[in-house]
């Protein structure tokens, strides 16, 4: 082959190459979590803020979730003045949170009555019972399933962020997160980035509550704990006679019924703690906050469970941020009662998942955003710009130039 066809067939290599690249990257941006790292919003249309600061106030527009431990966690809920439905107020939503010192709302003391927190290899869960209309969610409106990508990609609400410290040393942003909360009851996953983070944090099944989504025992009033645990089955993925199906809760519309719900996973060292550790302040409200780096997982890996409650307090299962009461606890849970969701401003009861054909438009698989990979974030402005597509861009300008140079020699 000819040198100038030889170069121009590198050249082509490296378009390729990087076109792949692209195709394949995994999120559209990433945000540090800090006082001054966070944009003012993150989606065109959003209503509150990323730019929280510090300073917690009831009449905070902030939009950004923190779930850190047991007791270091925030709910999405309307932003008033009035009670509304989560269905009717799902792309307006704000941040309620256990602690002060990130700038958003701050969870009434004595609205949460249990809390269930469970760490697993793949992601955090959080369930639980409380006087969620301290929340502004109306009892009558009913509550709802919230994602972060919705039905434009701009998620529900707009432009929020979650951010969690809880998959190692440091805090970053989660890419993938449901959540079903209504009046009474809550369930929330946050999964680790990764290959699997859409395997566990489907956002397809938002009609069918937390009892399908997120497989809980119950919770009890008055129970506060945290535990270790198994990834749970994959959900709506079932084997017939050694043939795997996927179900769609579309097929309901058919009049086909929906498959029982995944059996709970195991858990273990569950540490019960008193409610009064869900309040303080932190001093260091964003200790540890890093960059979320995407990486490949195995499938087979599971949770270890060997450790002892004074062996996993020494490696880090206390959040790193300390409170004025002491330090917020940083552990795992049980499980969640049934909750359906509904898009529309009504729906049926919260404990039965039952479907609506209000919502039926909303029972297609819902698409992620377009997607880019971990990024960097120049000056903290919020101009986030994907480190593979730096890389991917000088290696193609640096081929480039090397292939084409002996053409003209």
């Amino acid at each position: 082959m000819p040198l100038s066809m030889r170069g121009y067939a590198v050249f082509l290599c490296c378009y390729i190459a990087c076109f792949i690249t692209f195709a394949q990257s995994q999120y559209s941006a990433t945000y540090y979590p800090g006082i001054n790292s966070l944009p003012k919003t993150s989606e065109n249309g959003q209503v509150g803020t990323n730019e929280c600061g510090t300073h917690s106030s009831a009449l905070s527009m902030c939009q950004n979730l923190y779930v850190n431990s047991a007791t270091d966690f925030c709910l999405w809920g309307p932003k008033g003045p009035g009670l509304q439905g989560v269905g009717a107020s799902e792309r307006e939503v704000v941040s309620y949170c256990t602690k002060d010192g990130r700038g958003t709302r701050l969870i009434p003391p004595g609205t949460l009555q249990s809390v269930h927190f469970v760490k697993t290899p793949h992601y955090i869960q959080i369930s639980g019972l409380g006087k969620l209309s301290n929340l502004n969610i109306s009892p009558q409106a009913g509550g709802g399933e919230l994602d972060p990508h919705g039905q434009d990609g701009r998620g529900n609400p707009i432009g929020g962020l979650v951010f969690t410290s809880a998959f190692g040393k440091h805090m970053v942003q989660a890419h993938e997160w449901t959540s079903f909360i209504d009046d009474s009851s809550f369930c929330l996953r946050v999964c680790n980035d990764g290959d699997l983070a859409t395997t566990y944090c489907k956002h397809i099944y938002d009609e069918m509550g937390c009892v399908y989504n997120m497989p809980t025992t119950p919770d009890q009033q008055g129970i506060f704990e945290s535990c270790e645990g198994q990834d749970a089955e994959v959900v709506g993925v079932y084997t017939n006679n050694g043939s795997p199906s996927t179900f769609y809760q579309s097929q309901t519309l058919n009049g086909s019924p929906a498959p029982p719900a995944k059996p709970p996973p195991a858990v273990s060292q569950c540490t019960k703690f008193p409610s009064t550790m869900l309040q303080g302040s932190l001093t260091q409200p964003f200790a540890n906050a890093g960059m979320a780096v995407f990486s490949h997982e195995n499938h087979h890996k599971t949770s270890s469970s060997s450790s002892s409650i004074s062996s996993s307090l020494s490696a880090g299962f206390f959040s790193p941020a300390a409170t004025s009461s002491g330090q917020a606890f940083n552990g795992s849970s049980a499980m969640k009662p049934s909750m359906s969701s509904s898009r529309s401003s009504s729906r049926t009861s919260p404990v039965s998942p039952k479907l609506s054909s209000t919502t039926s438009t909303n029972m297609v698989a819902e698409t992620a955003s377009p997607s880019k990979g971990p990024v960097l974030d120049f000056g903290g402005s919020g101009a986030a710009v994907s480190t593979r597509d730096v890389i991917c861009i000088y290696t193609w300008l640096a081929l480039a130039l090397a292939c084409t140079v002996p053409v003209f020699l």
